[in-house]
């Protein structure tokens, strides 16, 4: 980590930024709290110009960031960690529960698919420009036919989301889904089975229980 100093300057620029990364997620979650299936679509619409917003902000980011914004940045970034994790969370619950036809809650999926990828390419924009204490993990799962041991997976994964707080930040890509950005980082990553997983610049492909995948990540964490 670099030495560095906040500022007011750097405080609007890093606050700005993240307002604009989160405003899609933050109205995405607020509409999936209503549960109300005749206003998916609209929903979807509208996120879509928070998403585009997304990407203009990170585009200025990189032209006017400096090291001095390293410690707001960082500051943002963990404040909005519970909020992306928490969303996940209701997404999946809304999977189960929804009562919409199942084309609606993927695009639903996709949607929130989306936003995850931007928050984790700022996350790592954030790493390259500044370092950051937090480990990265993508994990990669398929439905339960394909991958009898993905929901075991995710079950051990939300556990050391826990244990570690905002340490740890899991991104969870559904290859069913049949994405481009998502089929680009299984061929980006050689991802030949799932459940698969991405730990900041290692890549752990097969089931891993709670003792071993606690093995793995405390060597992240030291």
């Amino acid at each position: 980590m670099v030495d560095k100093k906040l500022n007011t300057g750097t405080v609007i620029i890093a606050v700005a930024l993240t307002v604009v990364v989160m405003s899609g997620i933050f109205f995405l979650g607020t509409q999936l709290s209503q549960e109300k299936g005749t206003g998916i679509q609209r929903q979807i619409d509208s996120f879509e110009t928070e998403r585009r917003s997304q990407e203009l902000s990170r585009r200025l980011a990189s032209d006017v960031l400096t090291e001095k914004s390293c410690d707001a940045l960082n500051i943002a970034v963990e404040q909005t960690v519970d909020d992306v994790q928490d969303l996940g969370d209701d997404v999946q619950r809304y999977e189960e529960n929804a009562k919409i036809g199942l084309d609606q809650v993927n695009e639903l999926k996709m949607e929130y698919t989306n936003s995850l990828i931007d928050y984790w390419l700022l996350v790592e924009e954030v790493d390259d420009l500044c370092g950051t204490d937090t480990v990265r993990l993508l994990y990669f799962y398929s439905d339960d036919y394909s991958c009898p041991d993905c929901g075991d997976q995710g079950a051990v994964l939300s556990h050391y989301r826990e244990v570690y707080d905002g340490d740890l930040l899991v991104f969870p890509l559904d290859a069913t889904l049949d994405m481009r950005h998502t089929n680009i980082l299984l061929e980006t990553y050689e991802i030949e089975e799932f459940p698969s997983m991405k730990i900041n610049g290692e890549i752990y492909q097969g089931f891993r229980d709670k003792e071993e995948m606690g093995e793995i990540l405390e060597d992240y964490m030291d």
